[in-house]
């Protein structure tokens, strides 16, 4: 292949919200590319890899072909030459609260200076639900922490708009973080994650790049999986944290939903095992026997060619020098948002 034709191969930016298995997710990675993927790390939680900073990175490591960070909370379409293709993961949001909290807990002197400061000086001491009151207290003006959402909602894209709700963390703008992950070209679900890693092999083949996950593996997890008890709406704490993330849940439910539907359609072209194959039968016999055997066909004709697999129309992709948060404050601030994303 003449090097004319050979395909852009785009530089993967994994934009990891806290505690949504990103460990997991960018070892997948590294197992794929090896010494070409990195997972960035800087002490300050408020710092932001910007377009610039990438460009400079790229030229250093010509090569490079994913990264996993934390600060990835700007969002250009392409680096230098390169097209990129963003991915992030969402989580059920009062899970992904307990979840942060109890790893603040567990690591807070391991934390950087900056870090701890955010948080309360005795949060290692106190007991789970005790932690979460003074969270909120500390945190909750508005009762409304979505912590997913203002990591998508970069604050200094809101401000070149005029958009600003005066917290570092960033806007909490539901019409922005949508608008800005309808411009992924992967969102996530960590509650889905079999599916979730099936729907980004195969999205990214179209992209003529192939990946391996090891669905077994699991890292930076808690022994502790099980929900606290107090987690209720009976309960005073518990009631405050199922309430805490409107907007989060709101594009949780959203993008859930689209992945489903996404897997949905990967399992009728592409061969997934027995078990999602026994599971599209049984939905199609409980419509019509015709529809049932008709997926009975389909199944073993993607079972015998599943070797065979291959994109039939492998993506195009045409840089821009774009980048979607600053696309989404303009399109808040000038109340251009399509009517399908108002909740």
């Amino acid at each position: 292949m003449s090097l004319k034709t050979k395909p852009i191969r785009p530089l993967i930016l994994h934009c990891h919200i806290p505690k949504t298995a990103g460990t997991t997710v960018s070892a997948g990675f590294r197992i794929s590319f090896e010494s070409l993927h990195i997972h960035h790390y800087h002490p300050d939680p408020f710092y932001i890899l910007t377009k610039e900073t990438l460009e400079t990175l790229l030229e250093i490591y010509p090569g490079l072909r994913s990264i996993s960070s934390h600060h990835l909370r700007s969002f250009p379409l392409s680096i230098g030459a390169r097209p990129t293709f963003l991915v992030t993961f969402l989580r059920k949001p009062e899970d992904a609260i307990i979840s942060h909290l109890k790893y603040i807990q567990r690591n807070f002197w391991a934390l950087s200076e900056p870090t701890r400061r955010l948080w309360p000086a005795n949060a290692p001491y106190l007991s789970l639900r005790e932690f979460a009151r003074t969270y909120l207290d500390q945190e909750c003006a508005t009762e409304d922490l979505c912590e997913q959402t203002r990591f998508i909602c970069n604050p200094d894209a809101g401000a070149l708009s005029g958009l600003s709700d005066g917290n570092p963390k960033g806007l909490n703008s539901y019409e922005m973080a949508h608008q800005i992950l309808a411009g992924f070209h992967f969102v996530g679900i960590v509650e889905e994650m079999k599916k979730s890693l099936e729907v980004l092999a195969d999205r990214l083949l179209h992209w003529s790049t192939q990946i391996y996950f090891d669905h077994s593996l699991k890292l930076n997890t808690s022994q502790e999986t099980s929900r606290p008890a107090w987690l209720t709406p009976e309960d005073e704490v518990g009631r405050r944290v199922l309430a805490a993330s409107k907007n989060d849940e709101l594009l949780y439910d959203f993008f859930r939903n689209q992945l489903i539907d996404s897997h949905r359609g990967l399992r009728k072209r592409r061969w997934l095992g027995f078990k999602p194959a026994a599971s599209d039968a049984k939905e199609g016999f409980s419509e019509s026997w015709g529809d049932g055997t008709r997926s009975l066909i389909n199944s073993a004709r993607l079972y015998w060619s599943r070797k065979e697999y291959c994109v039939e129309r492998p993506v195009k992709p045409q840089l821009s020098t774009d980048l979607l948060e600053v696309r989404a404050a303009e399109a808040v601030a000038n109340g251009q948002l399509d009517p399908d994303l108002v909740p």
